[in-house]
């Protein structure tokens, strides 16, 4: 409770400073600078560590002010490097902890149950699929026998999707609405067909299981 009325308080104050110096933000937002792609890159992996703002609202900046491409870039550098460092902690050190934490998410079991059949394609589903929480993932392959490079990979490969997606969003919704709307609804069909596969591919596992037993 008092973690989300803290971030409700920060969230508030960014609101209402935002809403006070709006021309100040509206100004910088359409003012493109290479030079700030270094201060973004950064913003994007403390935001996603760390989300005094709400990183999707920060995403959408970002395909607002470098375009959709570099705008995805930056978001995506903030993901893979969110996820490296909790994956190596995980690793390296605070185990008991990350593994009572983890051990909490309701979605846990599914999540094992894909992982233990195939840890690479368990975390390129779990990025593109909203309803794993990123910090399971994260901590869960960490804890696991997976390597570094191909949860990195993996990880890589599945988050493209939704950050493409959240700089594409930026950028339209103040270009073109329609392009907006055909990208949310382009965007819920490739979750729906994602979905699709898990649920083949968790039932194709449990009729094994039974056949198992």
């Amino acid at each position: 409770m008092g973690k989300w009325l803290f971030l409700l308080v920060i969230y508030g104050v960014l609101i209402y400073t935002g809403l006070q110096h709006k021309e100040l933000v509206i100004d910088w937002i359409y003012e493109t600078s290479s030079a700030e792609i270094p201060l973004m890159l950064f913003l994007s992996a403390f935001l996603s560590v760390f989300p005094v703002v709400p990183f999707t609202m920060f995403a959408g900046v970002m395909g607002i002010k470098f375009g959709i491409v570099v705008g995805m870039l930056i978001n995506w550098f903030g993901g893979i490097t969110a996820a490296a460092m909790f994956f190596l902690l995980a690793r390296l050190g605070f185990q008991e902890a990350f593994h009572q934490k983890s051990a909490a998410y309701k979605k846990l079991h599914e999540f094992n149950q894909m992982f233990e059949q195939n840890s690479f394609f368990a975390v390129l589903l779990a990025r593109m699929l909203t309803f794993f929480p990123p910090p399971v993932v994260n901590v869960y392959s960490g804890l696991s026998r997976m390597s570094f490079w191909a949860f990195i990979l993996a990880t890589g490969l599945g988050t493209i999707p939704g950050m493409f997606f959240l700089a594409f969003s930026g950028h339209q919704l103040v270009q073109s609405l329609k392009f907006f709307m055909l990208g949310v609804v382009a965007y819920l069909l490739f979750i729906a067909l994602i979905f699709f596969i898990y649920r083949k591919w968790m039932r194709a596992r449990e009729k094994a299981m039974a056949e198992w037993e």
